[in-house]
């Protein structure tokens, strides 16, 4: 029901899609700017170097061997990625300088574009809200502004924890596929295991760190909560049931979003990402605030001619009431 209902909303504001692909875009074209100013001199002297495309060519040969089923070379894999990694990092250590500045400015780029797209999420949460409560439509920059106080508030500390839960699920998904690489005695199955289990888990991973911070923004633009009670609300999950159906609307919609972008972007030369990038975006603020006026408990139009009511609890003592005798 919550995915219907997400889906259902997200068709219904469509034209939405539109204005926030032309604030992804510029998003992403700051985030250009600053990496061809800072990070390309540092890129160029890595793309060219012997040890960098030597991993290049291995992930190139991993592919080709996975495709054609080239066991051999699969069951040397493991040893040849872990040589090969030494090699890259002790180019690294020849240049300390330039890595330590390349690194330090590709995650400041990265935490600025995050940044800027949690308060974009902020402000697009704060139109479809306002179609939900009232099936109104007010302009972008309203929303954008008038939000942005708490927008970046959360976003300061949001995008720090996600990076630092992101780092570690990567990591995790290494270990585990290196582990089962080393494992599982037929390489080819063993390779096929590892990519299986490492992209469910990252998949899983969002999924939970999706269900865990549902509330936290559609208290703040719903019910204009501070942060502090929007943490409370989003972190107790006193409904029954709860946890398990949101985890379970964000893991489906998160493979959905991984494959449909995977497919649609192959089949197009990459056209159709212009829709389904933003769609991938609108979904999920949609189950957010779905979710949230669910358990809530609170009426919410769905479309112009379509309210969704919150069921209402039979009392245990009128259980009676209902029948005629």
């Amino acid at each position: 029901m919550l995915f219907k209902n997400s889906f259902h909303l997200l068709v219904d504001n469509f034209s939405l899609n539109y204005k926030f692909l032309l604030y992804k875009l510029i998003v992403w074209l700051i985030g250009l700017a600053l990496s061809a100013a800072l990070l390309y001199p540092t890129l160029r002297m890595l793309f060219t170097s012997e040890a960098f495309e030597g991993t290049v060519q291995l992930f190139k040969d991993f592919l080709h061997a996975l495709v054609s089923g080239d066991t051999e070379f699969l069951t040397g894999f493991a040893e040849n990625l872990q040589a090969q990694l030494n090699v890259l990092i002790d180019f690294f250590r020849e240049k300390t300088p330039n890595v330590v500045f390349f690194f330090v400015a590709l995650v400041l780029i990265w935490l600025l574009n995050r940044f800027l797209g949690g308060v974009g999420n902020f402000a697009f949460g704060g139109l479809i809200d306002h179609r939900m409560s009232s099936y109104a439509k007010i302009p972008f920059m309203n929303a954008f502004i008038g939000g942005f106080g708490k927008a970046c508030l959360w976003q300061v500390i949001y995008v720090p924890l996600s990076f630092l839960f992101n780092a570690a699920v990567v990591a995790l998904c290494y270990v585990v596929f290196i582990f089962l690489l080393s494992v599982i005695a037929v390489k080819l199955v063993a390779t096929v295991a590892a990519l299986m289990v490492s992209v469910a888990l990252l998949v899983a991973a969002q999924a939970v760190k999706l269900t865990l911070c549902n509330d936290v923004v559609p208290a703040m633009v719903s019910d204009r909560a501070k942060l502090r009670t929007a943490l409370k609300k989003s972190f107790s999950f006193k409904e029954k049931g709860r946890f398990g159906a949101l985890f379970s609307t964000y893991l489906v919609t998160a493979m959905l979003i991984l494959c449909v972008n995977v497919l649609f972007a192959l089949s197009s030369f990459g056209a159709a990402l212009l829709i389904t990038v933003p769609m991938s975006y609108l979904i999920l603020i949609c189950i957010q605030f779905v979710g949230y006026y669910t358990y809530g408990k609170k009426k919410y139009f769905l479309g112009e001619d379509q309210i969704v009511s919150p069921k209402r609890e039979k009392k245990e003592e009128n259980f009676y009431d209902d029948f005629e005798l």
